[in-house]
């Protein structure tokens, strides 16, 4: 009788508690894999977003600038700012972003010439609804913020907001004034 309670409760551990213990060490190892590689791909991922980050300066800034010709504003307060570079001539390119359509955010780079005018801009729209919301990230729209110097955007003041994407076109106005109060109040002094 005593074999036989020993034998049910070897099996009892076998069924129930061993498969729970392999499952442990699995997560267990499968955890500390995943440390091991976020250690390795953190740095390479934080030099591919800053690689990003200066071709998007560069791609706003007049022709001719290259990276090397970049200062990097620092201490920006501004909410919504994530960055901003000048350049020795005084063009500015001034990086913000703000949420658009299910709170994802809308990224805008926006260039200003030395009189403070919006001299280029690049809207990255790519989190937004593709052929909707997206399309805020199309030159018919971005090319009417060119030239701007009249101070706050607005819906109809440069352009108007397209039709069925109402909140990525509110993102792009709201980040566009964002990077107009940095450059207004944080840069324009400072050059």
């Amino acid at each position: 009788m005593a074999n036989e309670k020993n034998t049910e409760n070897q099996s009892a551990f076998k069924e129930l508690v061993l498969p729970v213990i392999v499952l442990v060490a699995i997560c267990l190892i499968c955890s500390a894999l995943l440390a091991v590689l976020n250690d390795i791909t953190a740095p390479i991922i934080e030099e591919n977003t800053k690689a990003e980050t200066l071709a998007a300066y560069v791609s706003v800034l007049p022709e001719g600038t290259t990276s090397d010709d970049m200062t990097e504003v620092e201490n920006l307060t501004t909410d919504g700012v994530q960055g901003a570079v000048t350049t020795a001539n005084g063009d500015v390119a001034v990086k913000a972003a703000a949420s658009g359509y299910s709170g994802k955010d809308v990224t805008v780079y926006v260039a200003f010439d030395a009189e403070g005018a919006v001299s280029n801009i690049s809207i990255d729209a790519s989190t937004q609804t593709t052929g909707i919301g997206s399309k805020v990230a199309d030159d018919n729209f971005a090319s009417g913020f060119v030239g701007w110097n009249g101070g706050e955007v607005s819906n109809g003041s440069p352009v108007d907001a397209l039709s069925g994407a109402t909140y990525s076109s509110n993102a792009v106005f709201n980040a566009v004034n964002a990077a107009i109060d940095c450059y207004n109040n944080e840069i324009k002094g400072v050059l």
